[in-house]
């Protein structure tokens, strides 16, 4: 670890189709431990769906505090499914202790989306 961080803002707007659908509008860029990219592009549409619900009652919702910028590429790289869905996970992991979340916290977040989030 040492060289993880993000590029880009969280930029969304609400879609009215759908009450927790927003629509990004720019790119967000993680650069992980081992050099890879994990990208949301502008236009991708994220709902906070890949952080289970219950978490939400735990540490708050999806996009409040310093998991903001991870539950984002998160939830995007969950609807994607291109990489095996434990890398994502464990991806979810490292974005949070970059962002600053308490070593305790990103690890109840991690086994929780690992135990109950999306899985393919």
């Amino acid at each position: 670890m040492g060289r993880e961080q993000f590029s880009g803002p969280v930029d969304v707007r609400w879609l009215t189709e759908h009450p927790r659908d927003m629509m990004l509008l720019a790119d967000l860029t993680f650069t992980d431990s081992k050099g890879q990219d994990w990208n949301a592009y502008k236009w991708d549409i994220i709902n906070g769906a890949s952080i289970p619900k219950f978490l939400w009652e735990e540490v708050g919702s999806p996009y409040i505090g310093f998991y903001r910028r991870a539950s984002v590429i998160h939830d995007v790289e969950c609807q994607r499914k291109t990489r095996p869905w434990q890398e994502v996970h464990a991806c979810f992991y490292e974005m949070l202790i970059a962002d600053g979340v308490d070593e305790l916290k990103a690890k109840i977040m991690y086994n929780a989306v690992y135990v109950a989030g999306p899985k393919w």
